[in-house]
């Protein structure tokens, strides 16, 4: 099941996509503050992001 799919199964989540990224799970590995500033704002406060979001390279 592809990341989009499994987005749509689970209405409550955000989907936080990095364009042009070829590999799954980029969080603290990738070296891109704004996908890792997302993901750190979340486990520091617990809230989601408004939307789904798409960080560039």
């Amino acid at each position: 099941m592809g990341s989009v799919a499994l987005r749509g199964q689970l209405p409550s989540s955000r989907l936080i996509t990095l364009h042009g990224a070829n590999q799954h799970g980029i969080y603290g590995t990738y070296g891109n503050a704004c996908v890792d500033n997302q993901v750190n704002t979340y486990l520091a406060t617990g809230k989601l992001p408004a939307s789904d979001r798409t960080c560039v390279k």
